[in-house]
């Protein structure tokens, strides 16, 4: 198959959409496909013939993303020889909507992921019970026009229900390049505890993600405020624009010498850092799925989680870790258990990394293709709109 991916949030920018476009894309790729990336400006190395860039500029709330023209002649110029034979978009924007266009006027299926749940971001613009709800409703409008949903997990799929979606929906979520995060370079774990200042008697509590209000990050640092182990250090890796105020709340609560700032890391050093420590911190309530749990469960890394359906279809309380309300004291009291409790960790990251391999790439990648068959098996052309016939009345 020829399967175009139409998105708005791509490299160099670093987040859990770009990490799933990247590996499916790769993915289908070895099992024969030819995938083709629009996505917007600015280039980048490692772009290659099949990735088309559409003009942006960044995104004034948020200057690390982008905000794309709605328009591309490169890209006409492209699909006007591709023969795609299927459209799957990964964001209803700009770039996505010109696929949703291009998949009507080809007259091939529309497919759409739902990476986000949008109404738990309207803080970026502005919070109100009514842009949540004008949120919800966006979202369902533009799934109704899609010919199918992929929705990253079982709680994606059961909101889109709730919001009205009636379309098609297959729950696959994003593979995990199993091997990749199984095995880190020695060299690099080396290097990464000296530069992170970890030492041999430390026990690491690992969060991996985006600085953002809506990851919760600050319920781990009260958490860690609560906990009553000597030598628990947090580990906070990557970016983001709630960065100065988690700073902020180190330094008021006296927390500079156990928690570590480590900013993005190249994928290698992620590796690394997964591997240095004893446990996953994670407290956010608005993923969709949730990637980095699965990335850390391959590590062979117990979580620590707080109630949430998408992760808990990654995460089995008592068996690959432990799921906890989403309190500081609940979280400190789970966190100071497991960092005591080798056997009980140790039989916790056993019991992970058995059920990482569930989530592999390879396996997803099969799901996905099967789900590309049955939208164009079940495809329905739709009828292009013409000007109604008047009738003509004589004198």
């Amino acid at each position: 198959m020829r399967i175009g991916f139409f998105t708005d949030t791509y490299t160099p920018q670093i987040n859990g959409v770009v990490t799933s476009i990247r590996l499916f894309a790769s993915a289908l790729e070895a099992r024969g496909h030819e995938i083709y990336v629009f996505a917007p400006t600015p280039k980048h190395p490692d772009d290659g013939t099949r990735v088309v860039r559409f003009p942006s500029m960044p995104w004034a709330f948020q200057p690390e993303m982008r905000v794309a023209s709605p328009v591309s002649i490169a890209a006409l110029r492209t699909l006007d020889s591709l023969g795609l034979d299927i459209v799957h978009s990964h964001d209803p924007f700009s770039i996505g909507l010109f696929g949703l266009n291009v998949a009507w006027r080809k007259r091939i299926p529309y497919v759409h992921t739902y990476h986000t749940l949008y109404p738990e971001y309207v803080h970026y613009v502005w919070d109100t019970r009514l842009t949540k709800k004008l949120a919800e409703r966006l979202s369902r409008d533009f799934c109704q026009r899609c010919d199918s949903i992929i929705a990253p997990s079982s709680k994606v799929e059961a909101y889109l229900r709730e919001w009205g979606v009636d379309v098609p929906i297959d729950i696959i979520a994003t593979g995990i390049d199993v091997e990749t995060y199984a095995h880190p370079d020695p060299t690099r774990l080396h290097a990464l505890r000296a530069r992170l200042d970890i030492e041999p008697d430390d026990k690491v509590a690992l969060f991996v993600g985006r600085l953002g209000r809506e990851k919760n990050v600050e319920l781990l640092l009260r958490a860690l405020w609560h906990s009553r182990h000597p030598r628990v250090k947090l580990v906070l890796v990557g970016d983001g624009p709630h960065r100065q105020e988690l700073e902020a709340i180190v330094t008021e609560s006296a927390l500079e010498k156990r928690v570590v700032f480590a900013g993005y890391l190249e994928r290698e050093d992620t590796v690394a850092a997964y591997h240095l420590a004893d446990l996953f911190a994670f407290a956010s309530t608005s993923e969709t799925q949730g990637l980095v749990v699965g990335e850390a469960m391959a590590a062979g890394l117990p979580v620590l989680a707080v109630h949430d359906h998408a992760v808990e279809d990654f995460v089995i309380d008592g068996q690959t870790g432990r799921i906890v309300q989403a309190l500081p004291e609940d979280i400190a009291h789970a966190l100071d258990e497991l960092l005591v409790d080798d056997v009980t960790r140790a039989r916790l990251a056993t019991g992970s990394k058995a059920r990482s391999s569930a989530f592999s790439i390879e396996h997803q990648a099969e799901m996905i293709e099967r789900a590309y068959e049955s939208a164009i098996a079940r495809f329905a052309p739709r009828t292009l709109i013409r000007r109604p016939t008047l009738p003509r009345f004589r004198r």
